[in-house]
């Protein structure tokens, strides 16, 4: 137990697991605290954690999931979350084990591609993990926002969580079709975004109000009331939005800036080419800036590849630099009838980080961009171009919840 190795947690250690990932967010580590992660994730989780003295020096978690490419086919994912080190055992490469120790996994067990949501953004590169979806977040002023159109608020309606759990996980899979880089929730996410609400989680805010537009969209928020010079200024935090037409996710966002008492709403992983500063007559009172991204780690280009779709015909070679990993070397893309992928010994077009892969299969950054940072070297005019043209997507990727 204290070889400084990383280790699968056995199940009857999973409590003391949940206490040391809160324990490195700086979170409660009592049974209300930790017993919603224990329930969601009694099942499709992996749990890695490297033990010292009687302690958790480190931990690690993977959830097993899915997440759209471009045209809607999914694929396995390993969701990482719960990555922690205490800080009295950094500096000593646990990390970096227990991240090489979960890939490996990953790829044993035909996951081709591994993503994650990252605290501390400048870690995860050396790992190979890239921005595959760029977010937005919102800090409007409620009372300077109207919408260009009517909007029929009547359709909003209140529901429970257990009515939502039985209907939300349809609606949700939806947005995958639409966008890539959707990562799936899995029965135990949805647990932990709808259901599960101990007072520990909501920052001095009400509980989670759920509403939606039954069988086309939802919302759910928590509202924190303060006041100002003896006029309210509450806030609405805004978890997710998500509608299936434009009547009902404007419907929904009417909703959100019409609660009473509150002149903020907040909310942060937005899509990039999200509809609604185009519904609103001042989209400069949304405040919008940089959410987190979605970081993804390819691990099986030929899979990601061929089973992405494409809106052109096309060819490139492209050398990745991944040293010691899964997708170093020159691969042969052939976009056609069919989508072929495979590793080539001809001269390569494209010359690119395995990191920056990520940006570029998921259409996030143009390759002309990255070729312009010096994040990609083009060997023969044009190319970044034509490679670009050839990734190109109608909707931006978004994955809209954290894990």
């Amino acid at each position: 137990m204290d070889s400084l190795r990383p280790e699968r947690v056995p199940t009857d250690a999973l409590p003391e697991f949940a206490r040391a990932v809160n324990r490195h967010f700086y979170e409660g580590e009592g049974t209300e605290d930790v017993q919603p992660y224990l329930d969601a994730f009694a099942t499709d989780y992996r749990a890695w954690w490297v033990h010292h003295r009687d302690r958790v020096a480190a931990n690690l978690g993977v959830i097993e999931t899915e997440i759209s490419l471009t045209g809607g086919a999914r694929l396995p994912v390993a969701a990482i979350t719960a990555v922690g080190v205490a800080q009295t055992m950094r500096r000593r490469g646990l990390l970096t084990q227990l991240m090489r120790a979960c890939l490996e996994e990953a790829q044993a067990q035909g996951e081709p591609l591994a993503a994650l949501f990252a605290s501390e953004s400048a870690i995860y590169g050396r790992y190979g993990f890239g921005v595959a979806a760029q977010h937005r977040s919102y800090d409007a002023e409620r009372l300077r926002i109207n919408f260009r159109d009517p909007v029929d608020v009547r359709l909003v309606e209140e529901t429970t969580s257990e009515a939502a759990l039985e209907a939300w996980p349809a609606l949700h899979a939806r947005l995958g079709d639409e966008h890539g880089a959707v990562v799936g929730n899995s029965p135990g996410m949805w647990q932990l975004t709808v259901a599960a609400d101990p007072p520990s989680w909501r920052d001095g805010a009400t509980a989670r109000r759920l509403v939606e537009v039954p069988g086309r969209g939802y919302a759910h928020y928590r509202i924190k009331g303060a006041e100002e010079a003896l006029l309210p200024s509450g806030q609405v935090h805004v978890g997710e939005v998500f509608a299936t037409d434009p009547e009902a996710y404007a419907a929904l966002w009417q909703h959100l800036l019409d609660i009473d008492l509150t002149t903020r709403i907040r909310t942060w992983i937005r899509p990039v080419d999200d509809v609604l500063p185009h519904l609103v007559t001042d989209p400069l009172a949304l405040h919008a800036a940089d959410g987190p991204p979605l970081y993804v780690r390819i691990l099986d280009l030929p899979r990601v590849l061929r089973e992405r779709a494409y809106t052109t015909t096309g060819r490139c070679v492209i050398e990745v630099r991944d040293p010691a990993g899964p997708v170093d070397g020159r691969w042969h893309l052939e976009v056609g009838q069919e989508t072929v992928c495979e590793p080539t010994t001809a001269e390569p077009e494209i010359t690119l980080p395995v990191d920056a892969l990520a940006s570029v299969v998921f259409a996030t950054v143009h390759p002309t961009v990255l070729a312009a940072a010096r994040r990609l070297t083009e060997h023969r005019p044009g190319a970044a171009a034509a490679l670009g043209a050839l990734m190109a997507v109608d909707r931006g990727p978004w994955s809209p919840v954290m894990f």
